[in-house]
């Protein structure tokens, strides 16, 4: 086990791996923020995280006080106080929740074509396990050989859990990220950002996953070349923060269509499996090619789905409804409010018993 790196009293020691689809989320967050941050290369194993009720879900985040916190979206909600010129949300109730929305979606979806194009596509199994071992082995007392087989098989072990199997990658790619790709990359080369000239928190839900893999792995950065370069460039934009001039958000009576077909696309397979799931405990991911995945639900992914249903009852408006309808993902919030939890308060360090986006075992 791995104890706390002590760095520069300054910095936020963020403990995870480059290629981590969550820690650069985290890491891109602050970077925008304007916080220092230094990495301390983690796979999962610092002891004194899991003492304070951690589950090993990488990253979690030493602050320059020496407090342990974790779960990206809570971390970053936590540590936008500090820099209230750099908000990572709009204010308006409308592009709040939208916002909260696609970072559900990211987290909840994206996370599993990650996976499965890493380590199911040969090209970017060899890249991506040499990158992981590589970082991951400065912080563990075992050779690069040993760490490289080691998270190789503890993530191939993870696909059947996050329903993406040699069978059913195709239609992953396909039939979900490609048409997700065409839509982001036509929203942000238009607008830069999800809402508006300056990022939110969405942009960098994806940021991660596109920093991380999509545009990381080999196989995976010639899908999003011959598919949409805006998405390199937006990836780009949120590398180098300080490189960039930020405007104003869009306002929510005028939602462009192209944002519209973003929000469409939480609808195209990932709101009926997971509005299905988290009641009956598991639902069936049905592909347009035929294929399909069944997916169990987790208590985490029900917690999550409760605090977004509280989301949405809290911004609930005609105006809110009129851009879920026009997206056709109404259906989805309007018809489940029942199923509404609480909203943690972001004030609180976050210290989830639970965040990750499978089970941690069979």
């Amino acid at each position: 086990m791995i104890g706390v790196v002590t760095m520069s009293s300054d910095a936020y020691v963020v403990h995870g791996l480059r290629v981590s689809f969550f820690t650069r989320k985290v890491t891109g967050s602050l970077d925008y923020l304007g916080l220092r941050w230094e990495l301390a290369p983690s796979i999962g194993l610092m002891a004194a995280a899991l003492e304070a009720g951690w589950n090993g879900g990488i990253p979690v985040v030493a602050t320059p006080e020496g407090e342990l916190i974790w779960d990206s979206t809570s971390v970053i909600l936590h540590l936008e106080a500090l820099r209230p010129e750099r908000v990572v949300q709009p204010d308006d109730p409308t592009l709040q929740f939208l916002d909260h929305l696609l970072d559900d979606f990211n987290d909840e979806w994206f996370y599993r074509h990650a996976v499965g194009t890493r380590w199911l596509i040969d090209e970017n199994r060899a890249s991506g396990s040499l990158d992981i071992a590589r970082e991951a082995r400065l912080g563990m007392p075992f050779s690069f050989d040993q760490v490289r087989e080691l998270v190789a098989s503890a993530m191939t072990a993870s696909l059947d859990r996050l329903g993406v199997n040699e069978e059913n990658l195709d239609a992953w790619i396909d039939d979900s990220l490609v048409p997700w790709l065409r839509a982001f990359g036509a929203h942000v080369e238009a607008t830069d950002y999800l809402f508006g000239a300056r990022p939110a928190l969405s942009d960098f839900a994806f940021f991660g996953g596109n920093a991380a893999h999509f545009t990381n792995d080999p196989a995976c950065l010639r899908i999003v070349e011959a598919t949409s370069p805006a998405v390199i460039d937006h990836t780009a934009r949120l590398v180098t923060p300080q490189q960039q001039t930020f405007g104003d958000w869009v306002s929510a009576d005028a939602i462009p269509e192209t944002l519209v077909s973003v929000l469409a696309e939480a609808g195209r397979h990932y709101l009926p499996w997971v509005t299905t799931a988290t009641i009956d405990g598991s639902a069936t991911v049905e592909f347009e090619s035929g294929a399909f995945a069944e997916i169990a639900a987790t208590d985490f992914l029900r917690e999550t789905r409760g605090v977004l249903l509280a989301r949405y009852v809290r911004a609930r408006s005609p105006e809110l409804d009129g851009i879920l309808e026009r997206a056709s993902i109404l259906e989805y919030f309007a018809a489940h409010t029942g199923q509404a939890s609480t909203i943690p308060d972001p004030r609180l360090p976050p210290r989830p018993a639970d965040n990750r986006p499978y089970p941690a075992g069979p």
